[in-house]
């Protein structure tokens, strides 16, 4: 109970930080829009279409084909002939030493000439004020990147619980006051679907080369952020765009089997210690109400019932129904098994599959020390 009553000041000042509005005059900077895109057949044509209606006035779209076998080199070409903002690059080959969506966001960074970077994937579709109202934001109150965590659209009930309990189990470890604070280098966050940073603070960290074998880079973006000075940002973005993720509940966790582990930094050490703290903060409380005596019961009765309100909360406020909420420790379980079903697979196979491309392990873990190591800014 004591516990929960500490991360509830965490969780509501994450669950209330929604993408403000935009307001005064019109941003002057240039924005450059670079997404990496590798079998995005079905969806690129919606993409590229809704960051082109984006009523920003000064935009332009970088596209890298990264070796795609499907029909998405040839849909962006078609695009490229009626949108004239749109530039198309086509990866034929991955150099080794990096990933393949780094080297194809590097390529595309090369090409840009904005004032503000903006990452994103594939399958995001944006609102039409989404991209004025984060320039708008970071130019008013001095940030330097902000990322927004668009609308989730899952495909079935259950998996939309797992993903809502994931984005629940951000909003109570993580503190966005300290992501917020310059001071606080060890706070960061990045999102896939919505990364923006200023230019000269990406070129300062020397841009993806750092990054070049981090399967979450997203992430680690943001942590170069602030590891050199910047000022982040995080917005709850549920008006501010939507994304398909994932296909159903199997393909959500195959789809988190190369990120998961990779998070937890290819720890077996750190996936024991997040499972069981969340089996004493979850299931614990359930145990005690069943054995305990009765005021031991109606601590844990108290615990479960928070639990469920900040799940239900999360729900709510990602735009998601409340009914979710019933399924929150069967959530939880799937989410240990996802976690630990990614572990295994990538000890066993001692590598990374991403996009028909395999990665060792090894040179996965030293590129993560050497990201976590002394970095000398570009000069």
């Amino acid at each position: 109970l004591l516990y929960w009553i500490t991360r509830i000041p965490h969780f509501l000042a994450h669950n209330l930080r929604r993408l403000p509005a935009s307001s005064g005059l019109p941003s002057r900077s240039r924005v450059s829009l670079v997404i990496a895109a590798r079998d995005e057949g079905p969806h690129i044509a919606a993409t590229v279409k809704s960051f082109a209606s984006q009523n920003y006035p000064d935009l332009e779209i970088i596209i890298v084909n990264d070796r795609s076998t499907d029909q998405t080199g040839r849909i962006l070409d078609e695009l490229a002939l009626e949108e004239p903002r749109l530039k198309v690059v086509h990866n034929t080959e991955l150099p080794s030493g990096w990933l393949g969506k780094c080297w194809s966001l590097h390529q595309g960074t090369r090409l840009a000439s904005g004032d503000w970077l903006l990452f994103s994937d594939g399958d995001v579709l944006l609102e039409k004020q989404t991209l004025m109202r984060a320039v708008m934001r970071c130019e008013q109150d001095g940030y330097d990147h902000i990322c927004i965590a668009p609308r989730i659209i899952s495909a079935s009930f259950i998996q939309e619980a797992v993903t809502q309990s994931l984005a629940m189990l951000f909003f109570l470890f993580q503190n966005p006051r300290a992501i917020n604070a310059p001071n606080r280098p060890s706070a960061y966050m990045g999102v896939g679907a919505f990364n923006m940073v200023r230019r000269s603070n990406y070129e300062a960290f020397g841009g993806h080369v750092p990054l070049r074998l981090e399967v979450v880079d997203d992430v680690f973006l943001g942590m170069l952020v602030k590891r050199f000075g910047g000022r982040s940002a995080f917005f709850l973005g549920p008006d501010a765009g939507h994304i398909h993720w994932y296909a159903g509940l199997l393909a959500y966790i195959r789809g988190l089997e190369k990120n998961a582990f990779a998070g937890l930094r290819f720890s077996i050490p750190l996936l024991i210690i997040a499972v069981l703290g969340q089996i004493l903060i979850f299931f614990a409380p359930l145990v005690i109400v069943i054995f305990g005596n009765s005021m031991e019961s109606l601590l844990g009765l108290f615990s479960l019932l928070i639990a469920h309100g900040l799940f239900v909360s999360t729900c709510v406020r990602q735009e998601s129904s409340a009914y979710h909420g019933i399924l929150l420790l069967p959530a939880i379980i799937l989410q240990f098994y996802t976690f630990i079903r990614s572990a295994f697979v990538i000890s066993r196979k001692k590598g990374v599959t991403w996009r028909d491309t395999f990665y060792e392990l090894q040179d996965l873990k030293d590129a993560q020390r050497r990201l976590r190591g002394p970095l000398i800014p570009k000069r």
